[in-house]
This record gives structure tokens, C-alpha cells and sequence, in this order.
């Protein structure tokens, strides 16, 4: 009876526990953070890298020094592909950030977006150019591909309010610069049963292959 009364402690415990709320908030400003909250733990990605302390005693000797296009290339192809979407930089990198969104709600992450109730989106972005004519350009050329976007977004996943503002920046030698934020929750229950959807399906696979 007292093994029972555990048992059924620990799971009305994490049943409680289930209930509450995993909170991300998502910055974009030329480069992506996400910050995960559960309960009083806080995550952040990309980690903060911590400054590695030198060490005098070891001797460092030159290294032959390869050419600039190898140096490139073996760069690109020792990153993963989330690894080259999560370091590109400005509007470009906003806008494929947010088609990669889509295209996950729409399959291998469809379950979780379905669950993830998204409270706040905002989006700025401030076109600038060489001259007026490059300006004015560049900021058809963004409303073109922005507001249909955030459009298919809102109508794809659960926003509750957003706000999309592209404006013109005439002065001279202005730049093209890129903000979002959004603050999102899912209930830690929703999280659970998604992954054990996820084993049962890698189970399921893993029997057929076996038998």
C-alpha cells in the first residue's frame, strides 16, 4: 500500500509539474537568440562562450596557412545546415529563418507548432541603399517578399497579435537592418507527449526494420 502511495505521489507530482508553461522568447537583430525559460532555469542559444585563459607554458608554432577560397569551403562543409541558416546575418538571414519556420509547422515539426501558442510577434526593417532610387528599390523589393510571408505565417501557426513594419531610410550611405522578437509558451505536457509520439514512431520503425 505505502509502494502504491508513492507511485501515485510521483505521478500526480509530475502531473502538476506538466501543467505549467516552457517560455521562448526569440530575438533576431542581424543575428538569431533564443531564450528558454522552465520554471527558475534560464537557457540561451548560442551559449555564451566563455574566454579561454592562456596557457604561457605551451609554445604555439605557425601553421601553413591555406588559400582563401579552400579555407572557405572546408568552413561550409564542416557546418551543418541549421548551423549555416543560425549564422547568417541581416534581412537575408531574417527571411530565411522565417521560411525554414514554415516549412518545420508544415512537417517534422508540425505537432509542436500546433501546440506552441505564439502571444507576440513583432518584425521592423529599415531598407537603406547607396542613393534614393537603390532605397526605394530595395524597400518594394522587401514588401514584396515580408508581408506575404508573415502572412502565410500567421495563418500557419498559432500568433496571437503581430506587427510587421518595413520602412525607408533616405540618408546617405544607409544600410538594410533587420529586428524581430517573438515571445512564445507551451505547456510541458504538450512537450511530453510529443516525444513519446516521436519513440513510439522510431520504435515502431526500428521493430520493421528488425523483423
Amino acid at each position: 500500500m505505502t509502494v502504491l502511495a508513492i507511485i501515485l505521489l510521483i505521478f500526480l507530482v509530475l502531473f502538476l509539474l506538466s501543467l505549467f508553461n516552457v517560455k521562448l522568447t526569440a530575438k533576431y537583430e542581424e543575428k538569431p537568440l533564443v531564450i528558454v525559460k522552465v520554471f527558475f532555469l534560464k537557457f540561451k542559444f548560442p551559449a555564451e562562450k566563455k574566454a579561454k585563459k592562456k596557457n604561457p607554458k605551451k609554445k604555439s608554432y605557425p601553421k601553413k596557412k591555406k588559400t582563401d577560397k579552400k579555407q572557405e569551403k572546408d568552413k561550409k562543409q564542416s557546418k551543418s545546415p541549421i548551423k549555416q541558416l543560425w549564422d547568417k546575418k541581416g534581412l537575408s538571414g531574417l527571411l530565411d529563418i522565417l521560411k525554414e519556420l514554415l516549412a518545420l509547422s508544415k512537417g517534422v515539426l508540425k505537432g509542436f507548432f500546433n501546440r506552441l501558442v505564439i502571444h507576440n510577434v513583432e518584425v521592423k526593417i529599415t531598407v537603406g541603399g547607396e542613393d534614393a532610387s537603390d532605397t526605394a528599390l530595395g524597400y518594394g523589393t522587401a514588401c514584396a517578399v515580408v508581408y506575404p510571408l508573415m502572412g502565410r505565417l500567421y495563418n500557419s501557426l498559432n500568433i496571437e497579435d503581430y506587427t510587421v513594419d518595413v520602412q525607408c531610410d533616405f540618408s546617405e550611405d544607409s544600410k538594410t537592418t533587420a529586428y524581430a522578437y517573438a515571445f512564445c509558451t507551451i505547456r510541458i505536457i504538450h512537450i511530453i507527449i510529443i516525444a513519446l509520439k516521436a519513440l513510439f514512431r522510431a520504435l515502431k520503425t526500428y521493430i520493421k526494420m528488425k523483423f
